[in-house]
């Protein structure tokens, strides 16, 4: 038996299929309450950054009520810089998370904690690039890497007036 032809229809059928390759599985307990101050979220990022040689950038997904949804890392360089691709962030927010806040935070392993002219180009560029989308920007924290004599620090550009 033939099937019936139907004229004037077209199936269109997309499919999304994103790979994830496990490199290196993390177990961190997080905080349930709301990310609603810096300190919880250094709390989160802090464990993030310990020990590590390289620059990294995180991205801390929250709804509006500052609940946690979701971090990825976003960029992962060398001692002094990491590329980082706004595709991948706008990803994660809006399709991953559904996200309507973020935070940032990257590490400078040399222990220095001014942002540097790239940092500060960066977080304008993603914030100008997030808010039209209903994303607000809260904060870019940098981490500087504890060394021998000194601790490890943390600044904020929105604390800096810098965001």
């Amino acid at each position: 038996m033939s099937q019936p032809v139907q004229t004037g229809y077209r199936l269109f059928v997309a499919e999304k299929a994103v790979f994830y390759k496990k490199v290196r599985r993390h177990a961190i307990s997080l905080p349930t309450d709301p990310v609603d101050a810096p300190g919880k979220a250094k709390l989160l990022l802090g464990r993030l950054f310990e020990s590590k040689p390289v620059e990294g950038l995180y991205a801390i997904a929250l709804n509006n009520c500052g609940d946690f949804l979701g971090v990825i890392k976003l960029a992962e360089g060398t001692v002094d810089r990491a590329a980082v691709y706004p595709r991948e962030l706008l990803a994660f927010l809006l399709i991953e998370t559904n996200a309507t806040s973020v935070l940032l935070a990257h590490s400078h392993p040399g222990g220095r904690l001014d942002p540097s002219q790239e940092d500060i180009g960066l977080t304008k560029k993603l914030k100008e690039l997030l808010q039209p989308l209903g994303v607000n920007l809260l904060d870019h924290f940098i981490y500087a890497c504890s060394r021998p004599g000194k601790s490890a620090e943390w600044a904020s550009l929105q604390e800096r007036g810098l965001l």
